[in-house]
């Protein structure tokens, strides 16, 4: 274990987008938003996801577990409970866990032949 566990409590993702339309076969070649969730640390992570629109209240929870020394990808279109995330249309999120994890944010814009990938670290506050 080290001196300092690596990772925060919470992250936060200020472009969110999923497209609509998707180009190729799926799933993986599905238009999708997805947050890899690190935990490098020795207990498992329970995370929460608020979904925060333009025009109305926030989404979520919606609640992961990240288990100890592991990766997760989990797609925002895949949430389903309490509601599905709507496709075309912006949103923010805020992610917090109980133990500290880094977060990547990934974004598959399929709706061409010319697929484009989008990453960035989330902001961490």
């Amino acid at each position: 274990m080290r001196d300092r566990p690596m990772g925060q409590l919470r992250w936060a993702i200020a472009d969110g987008y999923i497209p609509a339309e998707s180009h190729g076969p799926g799933p993986q070649m599905t238009s999708h938003e997805a947050a890899c969730l690190l935990n490098a640390g020795d207990r498992d992570a329970s995370v929460r996801f608020t979904i925060y629109f333009a025009d109305r209240e926030p989404a979520g929870p919606f609640v992961v577990t990240v288990p100890a020394r592991r990766t997760r990808h989990v797609r925002f279109n895949d949430f389903e409970d309490p509601e599905r995330i709507p496709r075309d249309t912006d949103y923010a999120c805020i992610i917090e866990s109980d133990q500290p994890i880094v977060v990547q944010q990934t974004r598959l814009d399929s709706r061409q032949a010319e697929n484009a990938v989008f990453s960035t670290i989330a902001f961490s506050g």
